[in-house]
């Protein structure tokens, strides 16, 4: 009990000044999170090295990262097991920090492509943000294939590409299928 309010003693004795300093210090530290400047941790952000331990310059790898998925010829089943997305080209290759271009193909069970509403939804799982930039889709009915640009990763880490596939753009629908593609963004 004594040395509890010798703490809270010696905490009312820090000058104002000091106090503020100590809050405006925490603050820009979280801040610091998401800015791309973050400083190592353990959490699973991918802000450490592949050996668990702290990188020296506060670079971002995240390529072991087990949610990692590999960009080449990349052809996922969806979670609902009735479409096929297929990411057909990304441009740049690998994905990196910045815009980028995918093109992918959605096919039925019986390997048909199909054309439907795709929505596209990027978001870095680790930091709970996701990216001002909204991307374009378009279909192109001669290729069959989808284009999503751009994609606007603007930092290093994780990045989570929700799509879902809707057999038409009707309000509150349900998507035929859906799949989520990970990719890391070293830096």
């Amino acid at each position: 009990m004594t040395r509890a309010l010798g703490r809270a003693q010696a905490i009312r004795s820090i000058p104002i000044g000091a106090g503020v300093l100590v809050l405006a210090s925490l603050l820009v530290a979280s801040l610091a999170a998401c800015s791309g400047d973050s400083t190592p941790s353990d959490r699973g952000d991918g802000l450490v090295g592949e050996d668990g331990q702290p990188l020296p310059d506060g670079t971002v790898a995240c390529a072991e990262d087990p949610r990692v998925d590999n960009y080449v010829a990349l052809d996922k089943p969806g979670e609902l097991g009735v479409l096929s997305f297929r990411l057909s080209a990304v441009e740049p290759a690998p994905p990196a920090k910045g815009n980028n271009v995918f093109q992918l193909e959605i096919s039925d069970a019986a390997g048909e492509p199909i054309e439907g509403d795709l929505h596209v939804d990027l978001k870095m799982p680790d930091h709970g943000h996701g990216t001002s930039v909204k991307p374009t889709i378009d279909f192109d009915p001669q290729t069959e294939q989808y284009t999503v640009s751009p994609l606007y990763l603007f930092m290093p880490g994780v990045w989570r590409i929700q799509l879902e596939a809707y057999a038409g753009a009707a309000a509150g629908a349900t998507p035929l299928d859906r799949t989520a593609l990970y990719f890391c963004i070293q830096g």
